[in-house]
């Protein structure tokens, strides 16, 4: 159960990387002025920073219920 779960967790990383490295590529290799370019990967790092501190925060609610349900479990 637990190598299943791993293999999980590598692919969805695995698949997260590849997006940023599409994404950054993408925009590196589009015919654009480096102003514009900059300003683009400026802006995908902020909406790339914005969903992470999401999903940081939403993994950390999820940790505590468990804790809590836990604490709760053995007090009972």
């Amino acid at each position: 159960m637990a190598d299943e779960r791993y293999g999980v967790m590598g692919v969805g990383l695995s698949f997260v990387v590849g997006c940023l490295v599409g994404g950054i590529w993408g925009l590196l290799a589009a015919p654009q002025s480096g102003v514009r370019t900059r300003r683009r990967i400026a802006d995908f790092a902020d909406d790339v920073r914005e969903r992470a501190a999401d999903a940081t925060d939403q993994a950390t609610e999820t940790i505590h219920d468990v804790v809590e349900r836990g604490r709760n479990f053995v007090k009972a």
